[in-house]
């Protein structure tokens, strides 16, 4: 099944960029540190299939799993894409268990393997607030005082990479210049900042603009900050990317912005339209008339009477 951007607009954009070898890697090489950045290229990055976050919280979390196929040993980079408003305290303990999935996952395809290769966590942070709860797993454990140094080294623990799109500025922002210009599109979106967000980038709007290849990615890009917030003053938004000076994009979100508000009048025509459905239901019902009457006279559907009858008790 085809994946629907309004059902979760910051998985399908970072999938859609992230996803790319060439702009995970530019994210890579920026934020880890130059031991294992200069490891990684989009040579020898692969991106793998699937997701290993659990399934009720797909809503509020992407991940992006990434093989690199080193020279002397293969590793894992494992990212995390967390678009709560709060931090996840037990962040450390969902990466050990979404570790241990992509080991179990590892050792199903490489039955004789006497070892498993690393993985490296890097959680994206998308949130308004920074960071401010555990980096490690040690800080979610309660370890009695009296036992504590014995106990440590049989213990597990890690830290993971933080990228705090929060305690980052625009313009201090790294990696390729579409890696750029999503993580800044994540920073706007979470911090309602469209308007500065167009202003600040339009050097990097203008250089991937340059590439006939990109404009598609660009639309996507565009289309995200049109699904983030239906609060979004459509018009706004448009007067906000005529400051790119493209009229080729600009075009795009005259388009997006009459498609979303033809769809917001559609939802409130619907909306208006179970609203009568429901009163009539619950007239006729009060005045003794049964379900299959009701539906007869009315031609509402018999499972839409038993709905608004049950949502009246």
């Amino acid at each position: 099944m085809k994946e629907d951007p309004k059902h979760n607009p910051h998985d399908h954009l970072a999938r859609k960029v992230f996803g790319r070898a060439k702009e995970a890697a530019g994210f890579f090489q920026a934020y880890l540190p130059p031991s294992i950045a200069r490891r990684i290229h989009a040579e020898n990055l692969h991106c793998e299939s699937g997701s290993f976050i659990d399934e009720k919280l797909r809503g509020s979390m992407a991940d992006l799993l990434y093989k690199v196929e080193d020279e002397e040993d293969p590793f894992f980079l494992y990212c995390l894409l967390e678009h709560q408003s709060q931090p996840d305290h037990w962040m450390p303990f969902r990466l050990l268990k979404y570790m241990c999935r992509i080991w179990d996952h590892y050792l199903q395809q490489h039955p004789n393997a006497r070892q498993i290769p690393p993985i490296i966590p890097v959680v994206l942070h998308q949130g308004k607030h920074g960071w401010n709860t555990a980096k490690t797993l040690a800080e979610l454990l309660n370890i009695p005082e009296g036992i504590k140094e014995d106990l440590q080294p049989m213990l597990p623990d890690f830290t993971f990479n933080l990228v705090d799109l929060a305690a980052i500025p625009f313009t201090e922002i790294r990696g390729t210049i579409l890696g750029r210009l999503t993580m800044q599109a994540l920073k706007a979106a979470a911090e309602n900042r469209m308007k500065e967000y167009m202003e600040t980038s339009k050097p990097l709007w203008q250089d991937l603009l340059q590439v006939k290849t990109e404009t598609e990615i660009a639309h996507v890009l565009l289309r995200y900050f049109f699904l983030i917030d239906t609060s979004i003053d459509k018009r706004e938004a448009v007067n906000s990317v005529k400051i790119l000076e493209n009229s080729q994009l600009e075009k795009t979100a005259m388009t997006l912005a009459e498609q979303f508000i033809e769809e917001g009048l559609q939802e409130g025509l619907q909306k208006g339209r179970e609203e009568r459905d429901r009163e009539i239901v619950l007239r006729m019902n009060a005045s003794g008339v049964d379900v299959d009457q009701i539906a007869s006279l009315t031609g509402i559907e018999k499972a839409e009477i038993l709905r608004h009858l049950a949502s009246a008790d």
